[in-house]
């Protein structure tokens, strides 16, 4: 089952593509999420918990949202309710996900249930029903249809809104480990209406949170494909670092042995992601130079990931105009560009 697993991952890398062109575009990354996921094949999410009972249909939702992303990720074998039901009492499931927390483990005997437990929780709920009144303005015109100024009226302004905050936590099955562990809040946008109730209840608005939340959780579970725009300005052709800045340059002179190119200020979604740099003559397909394969990860900061590029790599192009590149391992087009010149 393993090796299936490395072939989907492959074939995911192989899938990455470019959205765009120019100096920095648009393309897909594969977003790894910070635990030993690779490790855990089979995985059962727990029902949903809600600290505030109001929200104990959002927290079922919540469940129910992340069991079907997570079983449409491919990366894990989800454990079925079902399948869980045929050995816990779902009486005994709740109590389970209601109380997991660093020491919670499966009984020995029934751990080939699943490899790790995933328990999500709504901690907090807040449905905003508001009614206010507001001056608005009023055009006024006079017999000829021509606009005089503006008047005012007093109006019910009508607010539907939600807040819901979550967490997912994922728990090593056999030793109770915390492997994972992660709240975030979500706020969709008000809705509102003059003299009406908007369109939308705050319980609309709370479902569509809840919605957006299983999102963020299975982000923190599983590995995924997403969108990431790349700037021009994070590939740079540098001559040196000096306090706390490179020395960029479009113009590098032919006497100097060797130059930089540097990544700076990725995407936060680029961590642990592979990528590489080359550089090519401006109408060649062929790179003169290309690096290793590196992966990023965001604490590289400003000073980011440097590689020292020897001006001889150079020599063989008959060219003054080069073209640097980053790319995105597994994805033949470059996602950003940056071009430099040498110079006498």
């Amino acid at each position: 089952m393993k090796t299936a697993r490395t072939v989907l991952a492959v074939a995911a890398l192989s899938m990455i593509w470019l959205a765009g062109c120019g100096g920095g575009g648009t393309a897909f990354v594969v977003h790894r999420p910070d635990w030993p996921y690779a490790k855990y094949e089979r995985l059962a999410v727990l029902p949903g918990q809600a600290s505030d009972p109001h929200a104990a249909r959002e927290a079922e939702l919540l469940s129910d949202r992340l069991t079907s992303l997570l079983a449409s990720n491919g990366t894990f074998t989800i454990v079925s309710r079902a399948e869980l039901a045929d050995v816990f009492k779902e009486q005994d499931l709740s109590q389970l996900a209601n109380a997991i927390d660093e020491g919670t483990a499966l009984p020995e005997g029934r751990l080939e249930i699943a490899q790790a437990l995933v328990a999500t929780r709504i901690t907090d709920y807040k449905l905003i029903r508001e009614r206010v009144q507001k001056s608005v303005p009023v055009p006024r015109f006079n017999s000829r249809g021509k606009l005089i100024g503006f008047g005012q009226k007093t109006v019910w302004m009508h607010r539907h809104g939600a807040e819901v905050e979550g967490s997912v936590r994922v728990v090593d099955a056999a030793t109770g480990r915390i492997l994972v562990s992660h709240t975030a809040r979500i706020i969709p946008p008000a809705c509102e209406a003059q003299n009406r109730s908007p369109s939308e209840s705050p319980e609309d608005l709370a479902a569509a949170a809840v919605r957006e939340l299983a999102v963020e959780c299975c982000l923190q579970v599983a590995p995924m494909r997403i969108e990431v725009k790349f700037d021009k300005d994070s590939l740079l052709v540098a001559t040196g670092f000096f306090d706390g800045k490179y020395d960029e340059e479009k113009k590098l002179a032919r006497g100097l042995g060797e130059f930089m190119l540097v990544v700076v200020d990725l995407s936060e979604a680029c961590d642990r992601n592979d990528f590489k740099v080359g550089v090519s003559a401006e109408d060649g397909r062929v790179n003169l130079y290309e690096s290793d394969a590196f992966t990023w990860s965001s604490s590289s900061g400003r000073q980011g990931m440097s590689f020292t590029v020897p001006m001889d790599a150079l020599s063989s192009a008959g060219s003054n105009k080069f073209v640097a590149k980053l790319y995105s391992v597994g994805n033949p087009e470059p996602v950003i560009t940056r071009p430099f010149e040498l110079v006498e």
